[in-house]
């Protein structure tokens, strides 16, 4: 396979991409996969998926593979429930 400059640079740039995000202690960022909030709220996978899949569910959001909680408003919706 004949890979050129410019596909290298992006092959590059990716992987510069995927460091910084792994770098990044998980409660410094926006947005948490399931495992993460779970490790950061105490709350099992289980039940957050299960609190995803509400109607009233606004801490939610994709990137067309995997799913994310808005972790801001993941704690805004734990505070103003009594239970969960």
């Amino acid at each position: 396979m004949n890979v050129d400059f410019a596909d290298e640079e992006m092959i590059v740039y990716r992987e510069s991409l995927i460091e910084k995000k792994k770098e990044q202690p998980f409660w410094k960022k926006k947005c948490l996969s399931v495992n993460e909030t779970a490790a950061y709220t105490g709350i099992g996978r289980g039940k957050i998926r299960e609190l995803m899949k509400r109607k009233d569910c606004n801490f939610m959001t994709t990137d067309g593979y995997q799913v994310y909680v808005i972790i801001d408003k993941f704690v805004e919706f734990l505070n103003s429930r009594n239970e969960i």
